[in-house]
């Protein structure tokens, strides 16, 4: 009986770990951090590698600056245009309230909300 179970438990536990990876590698655009720096005392640039299936579609990432405690003191959405390489390094200026330490990746979507326009300079990576 604890075989049978110990054999079932497994199996599912292949099955949801492939499934988990499948859908990793099946997104539409990935970003990656690569590195931060200061332009002044209310101003960050992070450094982002995306990487998209897509080019030819507008898409979106939101990034975030952290500080020493890993708290975000910014965060921005940056509008990727259809058009782009498959593979792109991207600087994002944006407004931080305390001095940043590193960056993250909160997300990257090709579906883009209703209030973001993709001809819009407003969320360029500035």
């Amino acid at each position: 009986m604890v075989a049978v179970v110990s054999v079932i438990l497994m199996v599912a536990l292949l099955f949801f770990g492939a499934r988990t990876i499948m859908n990793r590698f099946n997104e539409p655009v990935r970003a990656e951090f690569i590195s931060q720096e200061r332009i002044d005392d209310s101003t960050g640039r992070l450094w982002i590698d995306v990487t998209r299936k897509h080019p030819d579609t507008p898409a979106y990432c939101i990034v975030t600056a952290v500080d020493y405690s890993h708290a975000e003191v910014g965060r921005r959405e940056v509008i990727l245009p259809a058009g782009a390489e498959e593979h792109s390094r991207i600087a994002v200026d944006l407004p931080v309230r305390a001095p940043l330490v590193s960056g993250r990746i909160y997300g990257c979507s090709e579906n883009l909300p209703f209030y973001m326009d993709p001809e819009s300079s407003f969320y360029a990576a500035r």
